[in-house]
């Protein structure tokens, strides 16, 4: 059964309850905000602010749960108020005081429960800021700090309302609060000037974090970032990407992702505050890119040479030369078709011939950058796309694939099986599509073929 006060304190405590009729009078979107960073600074599902008086618990705000009056005698929140300190049912149905509690024999289930006490001024406390889960959890003595801070802020912000001069203490307080998120954090004013950032912050942007001070506008720090190399995305089209980053951040919509240095990613979700300024949170997604990236190049990749598919292939290269278009920079496509290949698989069996192509695109893959795109579009016939590469670079690169594959055998149960391959090379043209792009490289590999083989044609 739950502990109840001390009558006295009750009579008290629901006085002072009565007495904070400044509950009513702050914005409902001041307990939201508190709940929803709680939520998420403790990676829980629920989190809620709760008032307990004589007979009954009620909730200001609450995330992931059913607004609605509790009896007190079910009320995990009337232990709580009881407390000192951070109040925790690690799995509720093993604890003999709430095994038997609706609330976790029935909907909603109730396992885990953590509350922090609010406690008001003169050190009475009148409710909890508290988080559930349905499954069974264990809290950290960090997690714990960090909800008894949170707990603070929700007081301090009615205080500072009846007293001024606690507002600095708030504001250390709600500084602790943001140093303990294991994310990047960071509020601009209505001016797009910093207000505070915590260290995470300026750990993800650690090129540019001495450019990172309160009163510096959005767009000085974007420009430091830039000069700086923090942002690989902005290398050689910096006043375009700086532009666009601007926009963004100013009209804040649905979250974005940002590549770092490092090949690091970071969601970013940015939110406009009700006084104009801005917030923003930097969620690291690097493990999810790479697992995105592992899988995609499961499901889009050619079983047997590692290159792409022909469909993966042209969606890529559609997209870049968009990008091309965009940014007003070159982009270079090569058709390459193994020579004679027929012969190869009549004269030695299908296995040998897919061992040829199999080192061949072993051997392009050491000539080619880690960013540059081959895709199989045929039986023999592969495709290159050259990122930033203009015709002279695309013809010295052909010239070396060409070379690479003609320069030695390959071995095959103790044979030496030599191949060459035709190139036809195409470099984007103003106006040009993916089809458009692909015909003139095509056309320029059969000029390869109609002139001997084992030779590249540059289109016209």
């Amino acid at each position: 059964m739950p502990v109840h006060p001390l009558p006295e304190q009750e009579a008290e405590r629901v006085a002072k309850l009565r007495s904070y009729e400044i509950l009513d009078s702050l914005p409902e979107e001041t307990y939201e905000r508190i709940t929803r960073l709680t939520a998420r600074i403790l990676d829980m599902p629920a989190a809620m602010i709760s008032l307990v008086d004589g007979d009954r618990q009620w909730f200001k705000a609450q995330v992931g749960g059913d607004r609605s009056d509790v009896p007190r005698e079910l009320s995990f929140c009337s232990h709580t108020i009881c407390q000192n300190g951070v109040f925790v049912v690690e799995d509720a149905s093993r604890d003999p005081k709430f095994l038997d509690n609706p609330f976790v024999t029935q909907h909603p289930h109730i396992r885990f429960y953590a509350g922090a006490p609010l406690r008001a001024s003169g050190g009475l406390n009148i409710g909890t800021l508290c988080v559930l889960d349905i499954r069974p959890r264990t809290m950290s003595a960090r997690d714990r700090q960090s909800l008894a801070d949170l707990a603070a802020v929700v007081m301090d912000a009615l205080d500072t309302r009846l007293i001024i001069d606690r507002a600095e203490t708030a504001e250390r307080r709600l500084i602790d609060a943001v140093e303990s998120l294991p994310d990047g954090f960071v509020l601009f004013d209505n001016q797009d000037r910093l207000v505070i950032c915590n260290s995470r912050f300026r750990e993800i942007y650690a090129e540019s974090a001495d450019h990172i001070q309160p009163g510096v506008r959005f767009e000085e720090i974007i420009r430091k970032g830039v000069a700086s190399g923090q942002y690989p995305d902005a290398l050689g089209n910096e006043e375009a990407w700086i532009a666009e980053r601007v926009e963004m951040h100013q009209n804040p919509g649905e979250p974005t992702e940002q590549h770092l240095p490092g090949d690091k990613w970071f969601r970013v979700q940015e939110r406009r505050t009700s006084d104009g300024g801005l917030v923003s949170f930097r969620f690291d997604i690097t493990n999810l890119k790479r697992q995105e990236r592992k899988l995609a190049r499961l499901a889009w990749t050619d079983g047997l040479t590692g290159a792409l598919s022909r469909r993966r292939i042209l969606e890529l290269a559609e997209s870049e030369i968009e990008r091309a278009h965009r940014h007003g920079i070159a982009v270079s496509l090569l058709i390459l078709d193994a020579d004679h290949f027929k012969q190869i698989n009549d004269r030695n069996g299908h296995t040998a011939g897919d061992e040829v192509l199999k080192g061949m695109v072993e051997r392009w893959k050491r000539v080619l950058r880690s960013h540059d795109l081959i895709g199989r579009i045929g039986g023999e016939e592969f495709c290159i796309l050259l990122p930033e590469v203009g015709s002279d670079g695309a013809v010295r690169v052909a010239e070396k694939l060409r070379q690479e594959t003609a320069c030695l055998p390959f071995a095959f149960e103790g044979q030496l099986l030599r191949a060459t391959v035709s190139i036809g090379v195409a470099t984007l043209a103003p106006g040009q599509d993916v089809a458009a792009l692909m015909r003139s490289a095509d056309r320029a590999l059969y000029e390869a073929k109609d002139a001997g083989r084992d030779c590249l044609v540059v289109a016209a």
